[in-house]
């Protein structure tokens, strides 16, 4: 049981060197982009430029879950006095991906009702996925820890010839099957915000492909999956495909 325990202790230690390493070196390789200045361009009223640099900034970025969150609120915005309802919508939901907050959601909610766009209804599935991903971390390092414990408990079992039911073992290939497809869950959902006037979606992943729906800018669709130039999306009830230009995906 103390191996154990120190396992667990060695594996959470490297796993928090490893993040904070990783932020470190992600600020310093893009620091190019003076924030400083920029805000200072904001608060002056030059909006202009400023959206110029922070999406610049963005653009280099490649981790977005370590983007400071006040450039997504400046970018919305300066989207919003634009009128420029999609990106708006966009920068919203890049927030609320990274934190769940009513306020925010009330804003998307609120813009979007007002252009008439679709797929922003709330349900429980969206808030607990949303919640689950902000915690990710320590839903995964105590799923792990608990799942640890219960295999080497059957291992030293087996090691002093006890017996073990087969039923628990069941248990415990079920419970890391699970933890295996938790862990992959945010990889098999995104959401997305058509960036086009009018997007064509097709049943299939072609541009011969009949089109079933032709949806303007700013409405929001579920991404299933992607290749190369399509997106398979969720929309209306329907499984069908659009271009990847054509959609905005939220990281």
């Amino acid at each position: 049981m103390k191996r154990f325990i120190k396992i667990v202790n060695f594996t959470f230690r490297y796993i928090t060197l490893w993040v904070i390493i990783s932020c470190i070196f992600s600020y310093t390789s893009h620091a190019q982009v003076n924030l400083r200045k920029v805000d200072s361009l904001f608060l002056n009223g030059k909006h202009k430029e400023a959206e110029v640099l922070y999406e610049k900034y963005l653009a280099d970025f490649k981790n977005s879950t370590l983007t400071p969150i006040p450039i997504y609120y400046k970018l919305a915005y300066i989207n919003e006095e634009k009128n420029d309802y999609a990106r708006e919508l966009y920068y919203l939901s890049m927030i609320y991906n990274q934190q769940p907050r009513q306020t925010v959601l009330n804003k998307i909610t609120e813009t979007a009702a007002s252009y008439n766009l679709a797929g922003y209804e709330v349900d429980d599935f969206s808030f607990i996925f949303l919640f689950f991903r902000k915690y990710s971390l320590y839903f995964t390092l105590f799923l792990l820890i608990v799942g640890l414990y219960a295999f080497v408990i059957l291992v030293q079992k087996k090691r002093h010839n006890e017996f073990i039911r087969r039923r628990h073992t069941w248990i415990v290939m079920l419970y890391l099957s699970t933890l295996l497809l938790l862990l992959n869950l945010p990889d098999f959902y995104q959401i997305g915000i058509i960036n086009k006037d009018t997007a064509y979606l097709r049943d299939s992943p072609s541009s011969a492909a009949p089109v079933k729906r032709a949806i303007r800018k700013g409405n929001k669709v579920i991404v299933l999956s992607q290749s190369d130039e399509w997106l398979q999306i969720w929309y209306d009830e329907q499984q069908l495909y659009a271009r990847k230009l054509d959609v905005w995906t939220i990281q």
